[in-house]
């Protein structure tokens, strides 16, 4: 592989995605290089992206054969590739696609490797994009016939053959044309890569949107490692447009848009409520970590709140779509809000005073978990499963309490899945990385110490 054309590639990319960061985090969009080629471009080459097709998914079970996506040692970017054979320590001969000159096989281990499953359910009839066999391009075809291998009738044969057969893996739906989105059109989309200030998020277009740290939640996103992953399907909504960059924004909150933005609710009638009382809502709309719900004073004054998904019942809640759905009409206590940051936190389990239910539950004192050294191993018992780690109840002085095994520290090399990993009530054994009295967070690993 040429080792300098990758190199100068991301450099190119790092300096306009860090151009765009800083002069349009308001804006928050961001759009990758277009991955359609039309008949416009067939002087272009092969892009080395992936194009697998819409529908595809990614598995974590890996053979011989198989085709992927690996992370080149060279350079540390990804390309396509193929397992050609697994080694005995664990890592896999990948031999890549195109290799341009330089190595045609690599040693990958495993947390580099992304096995692609291929899209083979298309349709007689379906518009679709398929790469031309005696070129290696990209161009429209309709699908004539279906199998193992699909028929395809080209759009434009320009004096060569009409059609030709493809392999599923040399086809894809054409992506939806920027001209076709619209702001405010919502779009089931898939997370493509995470960063500090947002997401890149797949959905079917021409390029990939930046779903903003901003626009995940109402509710300030301290950690966007925690609520969004990798291969990830969100909710989405087109949040705006800039014509004449071809770029779009994405947010996870319906309505909140360019230009649109919702003016902030005032939280002040809320304020001095009760926190024993309570109130009629409506679910406004579910996240990994809790629910959103409209509460509406007797006077009619309306405003969000979020019942945290530990608030939601007494004992662990494992999903939380499995307890409330969007329209749903609850019963919720006003626990706190925050006038300066306009926040509101809300409660559906009984909490001072009369009925039955679990009391409101104080904070955990971690100060015995203080002492104890970074590389000494405590049991522990799995009490709930996130897509970001695991939650371990541990015992330290006669005092319990839940720490977080983020999925880094499961165990060494890459972890696709918590659950392939960990089960609740399953003992474990792990370490005390770090404690925070003041906030009542404890970091936890399972991996042994470095």
């Amino acid at each position: 592989m040429a080792r300098s054309s990758r190199s100068s590639l991301s450099a190119v990319l790092l300096l306009a995605a860090l151009s765009y960061v800083f002069s349009s985090l308001s804006f928050a969009s961001f759009s990758a290089a277009p991955r359609l080629h039309t008949s416009a471009q067939r002087t272009q080459g092969l892009s080395r992206v992936i194009r697998r097709a819409r529908g595809g998914e990614e598995s974590e079970k890996l053979a011989v054969g198989d085709i992927v996506s690996a992370l080149c040692p060279d350079d540390s970017q990804w390309y396509p590739g193929t397992i050609e054979k697994i080694n005995d320590d664990s890592t896999y001969c990948i031999k890549w696609d195109d290799p341009e000159g330089g190595p045609e096989t690599h040693d990958v281990p495993p947390d580099g490797i992304r096995k692609i499953v291929i899209f083979k359910d298309y349709k007689v009839g379906e518009q679709v994009e398929a790469i031309f066999p005696d070129d290696g391009y990209w161009y429209p075809a309709e699908v004539t016939k279906v199998g193992d291998v699909f028929t395809v009738k080209w759009e434009d044969p320009d004096g060569g053959p009409e059609t030709s057969e493809v392999d599923p893996k040399d086809m894809k739906y054409p992506p939806i044309p920027y001209d076709k989105l619209e702001v405010g059109q919502k779009y089931q989309g898939t997370v493509k890569s995470v960063l500090d200030f947002g997401a890149f998020v797949d959905i079917g277009a021409e390029s990939d949107g930046l779903l903003h740290i901003s626009r995940i939640s109402q509710e300030r996103i301290d950690n966007i490692y925690d609520v969004l992953s990798e291969g990830q399907q969100v909710d989405v909504w087109i949040s705006g447009k800039r014509e004449d960059e071809g770029k779009y924004g994405l947010t996870m909150v319906e309505g909140l848009t360019e230009g649109g933005r919702r003016p902030p609710a005032d939280l002040t009638p809320f304020a001095d409520l009760p926190s024993d009382e309570w109130f009629n809502g409506v679910v406004a709309r579910t996240a990994p970590f809790g629910a959103f719900v409209t509460v509406t004073l007797e006077d009619g004054t309306a405003a969000d709140g979020l019942v945290h998904v530990s608030k939601i019942k007494d004992g662990f809640v494992d999903n939380v779509d499995d307890e409330v759905s969007v329209g749903q009409d609850v019963k919720v206590r006003i626990e706190s809000v925050d006038l300066d940051s306009n926040r509101m936190s809300l409660s559906m389990r009984e909490g001072f005073g009369g009925g039955g239910g679990g009391g409101f539950r104080e904070p955990v004192d971690l100060t015995p978990f203080e002492s104890i050294a970074p590389d000494t191993w405590v049991n522990g018992k799995v009490a709930r499963l996130a897509p970001f780690g695991a939650f371990v109840t541990v015992t330290a002085e006669g005092k319990s309490a839940d720490g977080l095994v983020h999925i880094t520290q499961i165990r060494d090399g890459f972890v696709e899945s918590v659950e392939d990993e960990l089960s609740v009530g399953q003992e474990v054994e792990v370490r005390i990385e770090s404690v925070d009295v003041d906030s009542g967070k404890m970091s936890l690993s399972m991996k042994q110490p470095e």
